[in-house]
């Protein structure tokens, strides 16, 4: 006999085996599972052309989704539940309908738990079945199910992604977690270290569910992701092993970075960070350790922080404890201040004091908020005298060029109007200096002067015309605040360039 001949033979055998022990009413639960894998691998289960592969197909199925309705032994009943659902897999669009049906009775009390099965491909199987389920009790078993699971990560995925589908907020889904973690306590030599990174593969996964979700993040999602990494060691004890911290480290980053990415709203909530303190307090001396991909995934939450600060900065609100997260996320104070002072210097737009606090660190005093509050109100006055200003400046060079030469005319061809003229200048050069007093005591002052190449800023310029050039003439000067010591402060109104 040839050998193909013989492997045909062989082949034929083993699918009889297969289909026999499948429709067998006698057969133990595991080998009707493991017959059916043989016939969905010789794809017997589509085979409609053999009338006896198609009956005792039909035969098994039956049997399969009678147990899982029926069999009092709740592991069988949930392997049948995972074998139903393995056929609805490759069943064409009756043959799904068929099997759903069937099952409906069967999802609508609570499962019995997935860790009563053995292999890691049946839990996920299994947890496919919770795709069909609108059960109310179903948010609390998947989520029971993600902290139970150790290595099946193809049914943590699914799962995650039902209880974040069927929980009304992202915030009521971390919730959940925390409290299925918080139950557990691993009999293992280092409880906490397994619960480290059971807690790490979580996060991997639930930062894609986060992502692909439209769901709003709820009242208080940082607190609860806070709750999420504090309660899983509450019973285990926390990870000892240096690298499991390392790594629940940087998914939990990386999840906060993913959150704030995806729900701006979040960026300026500092609550959002404080899951990232406590693990930095996991390390030996608190101090984040030399990881390349550790130190990437903070240097991104950096730079959500820094956004969220110009963000609130724009808005001329200082915020003292987004600040203090830098300091969190970086290991060095002064590179914290440096990346600080950076946005202070790199975006003069930003109100005066926001700059001020950004560069010192210091929020204004009661005192000194109350006086600007006063400062505000007459701040709205601020435009008006830098124009008068602008106007007083050009009159007093108008003047001062020509006065000499107007007097002495005026002595030697109309003596008459001498009295009057010089009563008119006499009167512009106190109002000059009344104008002068007023912006000196408003702190404005003018920048720039007509005629005058300048440096192109658009913090201080708009542009008559369409192409900015590195030094354009000043038409009219910018209006300008000075600070304390004595640069430049916020721009009261623009000037104009060409």
């Amino acid at each position: 006999m040839s050998t193909a001949i013989k492997k045909s033979a062989d082949e034929r055998m083993g699918l009889e085996q297969a289909l026999s022990l499948f429709a067998a009413t006698d057969t133990a639960p595991e080998l009707r599972r493991d017959a059916l894998s043989l016939l969905m691998d010789r794809k017997a289960l589509s085979n409609r052309e053999d009338q006896g592969v198609a009956l005792a197909v039909r035969a098994g199925r039956d049997l399969v989704l009678k147990a899982a309705s029926g069999d009092p032994e709740p592991r069988y009943r949930l392997l049948a539940i995972a074998e139903a659902m393995r056929m609805r897999q490759v069943a064409d669009k009756e043959g799904k309908g068929e099997i759903e049906k069937a099952l409906s009775p069967a999802l609508q009390a609570e499962l019995p738990p997935l860790s009563l099965l053995a292999r890691a491909e049946d839990r996920a199987n299994a947890a496919r079945a919770c795709l069909l389920i609108r059960e109310p009790w179903v948010s609390a078993y998947t989520a029971t199910a993600v902290a139970e699971e150790d290595s099946g990560e193809i049914g943590r995925e699914l799962l995650i992604g039902v209880l974040v589908d069927r929980s009304p907020t992202l915030s009521s889904a971390v919730g959940m977690l925390a409290q299925a973690f918080e139950r557990l306590k691993p009999e293992t030599e280092t409880p906490g270290d397994t619960v480290g990174r059971r807690l790490t593969r979580t996060l991997i996964k639930l930062r894609l569910a986060i992502v692909q979700s439209e769901h709003e993040p709820g009242v208080d999602l940082g607190k609860a992701m806070y709750g999420l990494v504090v309660d899983a060691f509450s019973r285990a004890g926390k990870p000892q092993d240096d690298k499991v911290k390392i790594d629940l480290s940087r998914e939990l980053v990386l999840a906060v970075h993913d959150v704030v990415r995806t729900r701006f709203s979040l960026v300026t909530d500092a609550s959002m960070y404080e899951a990232v303190r406590y693990c930095r307090r996991l390390f030996n001396g608190a101090i984040w350790p030399k990881d390349a991909k550790l130190d990437d995934a903070l240097n991104r939450l950096v730079a959500d922080v820094s956004e969220a600060l110009l963000l609130l900065g724009r808005q001329g609100t200082p915020n003292q404890e987004l600040r203090a997260q830098l300091d969190v996320l970086c290991n060095a104070p002064a590179r914290a201040r440096g990346i600080v002072r950076e946005l202070a210097a790199n975006h003069e737009e930003l109100p005066e004091h926001v700059r001020e606090w950004l560069e010192t660190g210091r929020l204004p005093s009661a005192e000194k908020a109350s006086e600007a509050a006063i400062d505000l109100a007459a701040s709205n006055a601020d435009a008006s005298i830098g124009l008068a200003l602008r106007a007083a400046r050009g009159m007093q060079a108008a003047i001062d060029s020509a006065q000499e030469r107007l007097v002495s005319s005026l002595e030697m061809y109309d003596p008459i109007l001498l009295p009057a003229v010089e009563q008119f200048l006499s009167g512009a050069r106190v109002t000059f200096a009344q104008v002068t007093q007023a912006a000196r005591l408003r702190e404005l002052d003018l920048y720039g002067m007509p005629g005058e190449e300048v440096e192109f800023s658009a913090k201080f310029f708009d542009i008559t015309g369409q192409h900015p050039r590195p030094r354009m003439v000043v038409l009219a000067p910018a209006i300008v605040r000075m600070r304390a010591d004595g640069g430049i402060g916020e721009v009261i109104l623009k000037g104009r360039v060409e």
